[in-house]
This record gives C-alpha cells, sequence and structure tokens, in this order.
C-alpha cells in the first residue's frame, strides 16, 4: 500500500482518470508511481477499456459518463485523458463540480471553449492545469538559461520540427485519431500547442501566422492534416518556422528513430542553441565559446521537471505551475490562427478574432 502524504487533509490525493485510452494508461502507471495519490476511479464509455485499465491499477470505481466523477465528493482532482475535442466541456463540468482539473493538451478546441474552462476555474477557486510538457524538459530549461544569459547574442530565427509516426491510426477509417469532430484536428492541434508554447517561452510572443495544413499521405477524406508548416512572426521582428508531421513512418534522423523526433534550433547574432530529444539532448555554439556538446547526464536544472508530480505539488501546497492555463490558452490561439491561415491562404495574425 502507498504512504499517504500530510499534504491533503492528511490523505493522498485521489484522481479520476476520464479517457482509458493509450495517454489514460501512460498518465495513470506515472501516478500509480506518486506515493501521495490515489487513482479511486475510471471514466470511459468504453466498459472494456475502462475495466481493463481499472483493473490493471486496482481501481474499484468505474464508469461510463465522466460527470460520475464529477458528482463523487470523494474524488479531489480528474486527470482528462479523452479524445480532444471532448476536452472543454468535461473540464468544465467537473470543476463546476468543485474537482481541480489536470487536462491533456490541447485545452479546447476552440478560444471560446479556452475562456470558458479559465473562467469556471476562477469563479470555483479549483486549479487547472494544461499538460505542456516541454517547459518542464530539463534541455528546454538549460536552453532558456544560455538565451537569459546572451550566450548567443540577439536570436533571430528559430526552426522547429515534430516527427510523429501515427501513419496506421489516422490510415484507419474507424479509429478517431486525426478527424475534426473528435480528434479536434490533426497534427497541428495534437503537438502544435506544446511546440508554440515552447517558442514563446524561449523566444517571445507569436504575432502573425501563415500557414500550410494539409492531408498529404492520409487517405480517409474525413481525416484532418497530418503535415503542417507555419511560419511564425515573433514580437520585436523575429520570426521561427515550425514543421510538424503525424505521417513520419521513416526519418533519416535521429539515426535510431522509433516514431518521434523533436528538434528545436535558434540561431542568434553570436552563436546558435539546439534542442533535440535524442542524446546530446543539447548542442551550443558561439563565437566566445566554439562547440559544446552536453549530454543529458550533465543538464542539470533547478526547475520541475517531472510534470504531473508537479501538478501534484502545485494542488497539495498551492503552487504555480510553469506553464498556467491561460499561457496554454495564447498556444492554442495561434494554433487556430494557422488552421484559420490554411483555408484562408492568407497571413493571419493575432488580434484578428479567431
Amino acid at each position: 500500500m502507498k504512504r499517504q502524504s500530510a499534504g491533503w487533509n492528511g490523505m493522498a490525493l485521489r484522481i479520476g482518470i476520464i479517457g482509458a485510452g493509450r495517454t489514460g494508461l501512460a498518465k495513470a502507471r506515472r501516478l500509480e508511481s506518486l506515493r501521495d495519490v490515489e487513482i479511486v476511479a475510471v471514466a470511459d464509455p468504453s466498459r472494456p477499456a475502462r475495466d481493463a485499465l481499472a483493473g490493471s491499477f486496482g481501481v474499484a470505481l468505474t464508469v461510463g459518463d465522466h460527470r460520475r466523477l464529477a458528482a463523487d465528493e470523494t474524488i479531489d482532482a480528474v486527470y482528462v485523458c479523452s479524445p480532444a475535442a471532448t476536452h472543454a466541456p468535461i473540464a468544465i463540468h467537473c470543476l463546476r463540480g468543485g474537482k481541480h482539473v489536470i487536462c491533456a493538451p490541447p485545452m479546447a478546441v476552440s478560444v471560446a471553449q479556452a475562456e470558458e474552462m479559465l473562467l469556471a476555474a476562477r469563479e470555483t477557486g479549483r486549479r487547472l492545469f494544461i499538460a505542456l510538457a516541454n517547459r518542464y524538459d530539463p534541455a528546454c530549461q538549460y536552453a532558456a538559461k544560455l538565451l537569459d544569459a546572451d550566450e548567443i547574442g540577439r536570436p533571430f530565427l528559430t526552426l522547429a520540427t515534430c516527427l510523429v509516426n501515427e501513419f496506421d491510426r489516422l490510415n484507419d477509417w474507424h479509429d478517431w485519431k486525426g478527424t475534426w469532430d473528435v480528434g479536434g484536428g490533426g497534427i497541428l492541434i495534437e503537438r502544435g500547442c506544446d511546440m508554440i508554447d515552447l517558442v514563446h517561452h524561449l523566444i517571445t510572443e507569436v504575432e502573425a501566422v501563415s500557414a500550410v495544413c494539409t492531408r498529404f499521405a492520409i487517405e480517409p477524406l474525413h481525416k484532418a492534416e497530418d503535415s503542417c508548416v507555419l511560419g511564425l512572426e515573433l514580437a520585436d521582428d523575429l520570426t521561427a518556422e515550425l514543421a510538424m508531421t503525424g505521417a513520419a513512418r521513416f526519418s533519416t534522423w535521429p539515426e535510431k528513430y522509433k516514431g518521434f523526433a523533436m528538434r528545436v534550433e535558434i540561431m542568434g547574432l553570436d552563436g546558435s542553441i539546439r534542442v533535440t530529444d535524442t542524446d546530446p539532448r543539447l548542442a551550443i555554439v558561439s563565437k566566445k565559446g566554439g562547440l559544446r556538446m552536453i549530454p543529458a547526464s550533465r543538464i542539470k536544472s533547478d526547475l520541475p521537471t517531472d510534470m504531473d508530480r508537479h501538478f501534484v505539488d502545485c494542488i497539495l501546497r498551492d503552487e504555480q505551475p510553469l506553464v498556467t492555463a491561460e499561457q496554454a490558452r495564447n498556444a492554442l490561439k495561434v494554433v487556430l490562427a494557422a488552421y484559420k491561415s490554411s483555408q484562408m491562404k492568407r497571413r493571419v495574425e493575432m488580434i484578428e478574432q479567431i
């Protein structure tokens, strides 16, 4: 049995997981390892899926409707791991039911939904967290410190790439992955909020976007984009480019590509910084320091690096997360502006109504 922390009325934080798919399973594994967390309920419309997850973690309460969890006074918080189009309705209902909410990205599929989530959190005094993981990555945190220390001078161009292999699920006509009505869109809304938030954090805010979002490699006609390229105009006359695909079955980079790869390179007047998800995690070249390759073992951070652990701490200790729900909303705005840009085939400014 888990040891219980005295951080929450002397008891463990009691969490219900909403959505028993791959994300729900991954989060259940992580939460189950935390000594001051107890998974007490699973909600999913699919009885086999919720019973399988609950059975794996010894959870007694399984229900088909998330509203049962929202109304259950024995549950302190929920982790929303359902498809994207359901995030906002579920989160709002649970916030109104007095639950703290941790939500997988994207937080919503419209700005109006995101604003309603923020309003529900303010009015109820409950905490709302959006699981944007990049700011919890020690390599990204180290890159931010290098930029703050002016190691590469004034940054002027950021190039970001995200490769994902969801080819089979995207090509499955019966799978919700990549659909507009359930998935909320394709690779852009699935992964874009995290990438945009990292650009906001490392460099500055996006002011305008020009985007091409297309279904290049995926056959089902009801699926959204599998690939996209975004040209981002940032504040202070800076610029960035973001390329993403969910259909990357093959890639020459990294050498041992296994279905996911992320790379961000920031070009400065006096050098450049590159962050990747493979070792060496970070590289920097500058005119004053030459080339340095920094592996994961040498990257230290005094910031939280375990996102889910930190969310629990924020609830138990009333702390602030590295990424606020408002910042997650701002990243979502850029993603939705990119969709608008692609659909209207024009540049879209962030001051426009999205």
